[in-house]
């Protein structure tokens, strides 16, 4: 053979070999590269997505009244029987006016409190830093949410908490150029006189613009109301709304929730058992409902309806809602479903990594679907998982006991 033929497939055979023994090394490699997840106790709802028509108690405001509507009232806030809820302006111009007046007004009573305050020797500093935090981390939200008059109340609120602390210091806090330059431009914009002013005969949350269901399902007969109803009153368009209708008012404080969901999920959920709702595209607060009726129908539905008491503005809007009905809670610890492994004695647990040791911890399971199991918190308590725990998630021949490098 020609030493350089030889020469080549040495080379060959040198190469070969060296990818061979690098290939087994990443394999032994990646066998202990075990990557891990904490073990963390978490909390997390067992929930059924739901279409919900909103039913409650309505009467419209009508006002035969020409001009311009300014709203006196929050929307989707409480009303007296015969309070004042808006104000009527010959032209667009004076009810402009009246409602920059209508926002200063409220900055105006902030800077009044803040004027009028003392320092207090046996103020509670760190509950008070705690409320500034939380309006601080709300103002936030709201501006992430879109949510601009909460903003507003937040600045305000914000504002006044802040200077409390700074008067309690023993700061100089001094409003009063700008409680003059406020007072001047409230009577400024307030010189124009309204034309015109509603009130309201009876006592609810008022809401500035009816949405043409008023009459589609109504409270009053939410013992007779059927599936086939609940059914096309989710399908309909919304009714004419009359031309002098300048807003309504939700009569009492009670409303319901109706939808029509799978028979199994609400197995074991009685009438009058309490429960959250989730409504509408805002999953930051939960509402708290009541299971006032249920329906057994055919093909495994069931028509429910929920009675709830809570309001705000956002509330107040919602007729049709896409949301969850939140059966079940569940606290304990968190674990990745493709994380639970079974030991020789076919009991549930999980590998964790304890410095260089692989371990197996047993797992009692109260909740799972099909991403994780929620298992109970039983920390403390030798060869069971334990919260701070570190879960190997993925990684080669794991075995209890197992040194790794």
């Amino acid at each position: 053979m020609k030493p350089e033929k030889l020469i080549r497939i040495l080379a060959g055979a040198a190469v070969v070999i060296f990818l061979g023994y690098f290939a087994i090394n990443v394999w032994r490699n990646s066998g202990n590269n075990y990557k891990t997840s904490t073990a963390y106790v978490q909390t997390v709802s067992a929930t059924v997505d739901a279409d919900m028509f909103i039913i409650r108690e309505e009467q419209l405001i009508t006002s035969d009244s020409s001009g311009v509507v300014v709203s006196l009232a929050q929307n989707g806030g409480k009303v007296a029987g015969g309070s004042e809820i808006a104000a009527i302006f010959k032209n667009e111009k004076d009810a402009e006016n009246y409602s920059s007046a209508l926002s200063l007004k409220k900055k105006l009573e902030t800077y009044k409190k803040i004027e009028g305050q003392v320092r207090l020797a046996n103020l509670d500093l760190g509950k008070l830093n705690g409320e500034i935090d939380r309006n601080f981390f709300s103002m936030l939200d709201a501006v992430y949410y879109n949510d601009y008059l909460n903003l507003s109340s937040d600045e305000l609120t914000f504002s006044e908490n802040f200077s409390r602390k700074n008067i309690s210091l023993g700061y100089d806090v001094d409003c009063s150029a700008q409680i003059e330059k406020l007072e001047k431009q409230i009577a400024k914009l307030t010189a124009v006189k309204p034309a015109g002013i509603i009130t309201t005969d009876v006592a609810g949350y008022y809401v500035s613009r009816p949405d043409g269901f008023e009459s589609t399902l109504t409270a009053d007969k939410i013992d007779e109301i059927t599936a086939d109803a609940l059914e096309k009153a989710l399908k309909a368009e919304k009714g004419k709304i009359p031309k002098n209708a300048i807003g309504k008012v939700i009569n009492g404080f009670e409303w319901y929730a109706a939808c029509i969901v799978s028979s199994e999920s609400l197995t074991g959920i009685e009438v009058g058992k309490r429960l959250q709702l989730m409504l509408g595209d805002s999953d930051r607060e939960t509402v708290p409902a009541r299971l006032y009726s249920k329906e057994l129908l055919d093909k495994g539905k069931c028509l429910a309806v929920f009675k709830c008491s809570d309001m705000n503005e956002e509330l107040s809007g919602l007729r049709k809602a896409s949301g969850k009905i939140i059966l079940r809670e569940y606290t304990g610890i968190k674990i990745r479903k493709d994380a639970v492994r079974f030991n020789d004695k076919n009991e549930a647990g999980v590998y964790i990594k304890e410095g260089n040791l692989i371990k197996f911890n047993r797992i009692e399971e109260i909740y799972s679907d099909e991403n994780f199991v929620i298992a109970q918190d039983k920390s403390g308590t030798p060869g069971w998982l334990a919260q701070y725990d570190e879960i190997v998630i993925s990684g080669k021949e794991l075995a209890n006991g197992k040194v790794i490098d």
